[in-house]
């Protein structure tokens, strides 16, 4: 009998507290692999034996089929609203796909209460009709990243963000496995790359990434950080998910693919021989992302760049269900999606506001380095903290033997953490004490000064004498711009 844990049954209270002080629409935000479903559907029992009438939305046919398995298993009796279901009306609860549910509007009774899963796509037009169709309901959302690629705020559409546990909390407490990253020192040239939607375009991102030379890599870190444990790999397109599986094969690995296109029991094969080992490493054509129901693996192969941040915890988090060996989950991240995104466990600011347009704009990736002054990581030639200019060929991606290093987590996150001492200085002589204390080259304090107040002719009066007075010969000499 599946049991709530005690921090899925404290979200629970939170959330029954909200709805209590007259909240309708609440956002429930809980990490990959947390329990999110089980969660909602004892939410989900529990409002049905109050009398409510429950629809339970979400917008992929694995992801209904999870669900409905989920509300099996805890006892609660629901239909299915889907292509090529016949609808039943006299059932408290349905699963529904919003696709199939907003055709259907007149055939089921208005529901009481509504839990929309991945209710990061909320902001999306067939999702806004079902607010529009059910304004009367109380609303439940849930999503493990609460932000879209269009920076578009989720506020217009929920009153309260509840917060489920932390990733680390969750890994701390061997709830989900401890993840180890390998990235490439240079990531993917993709300044020539266009966003279309807010991501790098599907066809001039495969065009890079899909290369026997990258894909003969991928095989190459495999076995030489994952073999012979699964894994996961995360590809572009079909063709490319192909070519990579066929090079797996090549070198012996049994590999195969999982995309939509296949039926239901052909998909359930493919992950019932990765839980087995017949499989060692499933390549995913954008199906194992989102709410994919996806057996315990060894690891995850970043092979797809994303702008997207949920994207890419999604598929980080596909990894981090915990191992019956304890092991931790191996990340081998080919793409440089850890450098532009940060670690899965990283604190996550998360709130119900969307993002401004400037902030997406400074958030664009063109090529990510970490500075090797200040460590910060950035994007193009010149770091944006201290200024220092890396004078580097842009490199085309062609992954060799040895190029993936492990990521030094402990060096990200006291990075992060001198880039937030910097951005709270109120100041130029704060940013004068910073340049001292670390050792940076003459000149960064003044740079930084103009860069934060967004104008080059914002000189501090007193730059002059206050940087001659701040700087003695003994000042360090090996940083070099």
């Amino acid at each position: 009998m599946i049991q709530l844990r005690d921090y899925q049954s404290a979200s629970a209270d939170q959330l029954r507290a909200g709805y209590r002080e007259g909240l309708r629409r609440q956002l429930l935000v809980s990490p990959t692999g947390s329990g999110k479903t089980v969660l909602f559907a004892f939410v989900t029992k529990n409002a049905v034996a109050k009398g409510n009438r429950v629809m339970i939305i979400a917008h992929r046919s694995e992801i209904l089929a999870q669900i409905s398995r989920t509300l099996a298993t805890v006892g609660v009796d629901h239909g299915m609203i889907q292509s090529g279901v016949r609808s039943d009306p006299s059932k408290m609860v349905h699963v529904a796909s919003v696709q199939t549910l907003v055709n259907r509007f007149d055939d089921i009774p208005k529901p009481d209460f509504i839990v929309l899963d991945e209710a990061h796509h909320a902001a999306a037009g067939t999702w806004v009709k079902v607010f529009a169709r059910y304004h009367g309901a109380r609303y439940l959302g849930v999503t493990a990243t609460p932000e879209r690629l269009d920076g578009r705020g989720l506020n217009e559409f929920f009153e309260r963000l509840v917060l489920g546990p932390s990733v680390q909390w969750l890994i701390d407490n061997k709830f989900l496995a401890r993840p180890r990253y390998f990235a490439p020192q240079v990531t993917p040239d993709l300044s020539s790359v266009r966003k279309i939607a807010g991501d790098f375009s599907k066809s001039e991102s495969e065009a890079i990434m899909d290369k026997p030379s990258i894909t003969g890599d991928a095989v190459l870190h495999y076995k030489r950080h994952l073999h012979p444990r699964t894994a996961v790999a995360f590809c572009i397109s079909l063709s490319h998910a192909q070519h990579v599986a066929e090079c797996f094969r090549s070198a012996g690995v049994p590999s195969d693919v999982i995309d939509g296109k296949l039926s239901d029991d052909e998909r359930t094969k493919r992950v019932t021989h990765l839980a087995d080992g017949r499989i060692k490493v499933l390549v995913s054509c954008e199906l194992i992302s989102e709410g994919f129901d996806l057996p315990s693996t060894g690891g995850a192969i970043l092979l797809r760049p994303t702008a997207s941040l949920a994207l890419c915890l999604q598929q980080i988090g596909r990894a981090l269900r915990p191992k019956q060996d304890g092991s931790e989950a191996v990340i081998l991240d080919h793409v440089g999606n850890v450098l532009r995104h940060g670690l899965a466990e990283e604190p996550r600011n998360w709130t119900l506001e969307g993002r401004s347009s400037k902030k997406r704009t400074r958030e664009a990736v063109l090529e990510t380095r970490q500075c090797e002054t200040c460590f910060c990581i950035f994007s193009g030639l010149k770091c944006p903290e201290c200024g220092v200019e890396r004078a580097s060929k842009v490199r085309e991606i062609e992954q060799r033997e040895g190029e993936l290093r492990e990521l030094e987590t402990k060096k990200m996150y006291e990075a992060r953490a001198a880039r937030i001492e910097v951005g709270r200085a109120q100041s130029y002589e704060a940013l004068i004490a910073i340049e001292k204390a670390r050792g940076y080259k003459r000149g960064w304090a003044f740079h930084r000064w103009r860069v934060s107040r967004h104008n080059p002719a914002n000189q501090p009066a007193n730059h002059t004498a206050n940087h001659t007075a701040n700087h003695t010969a003994n000042q360090p000499t090996n940083h070099t711009a």
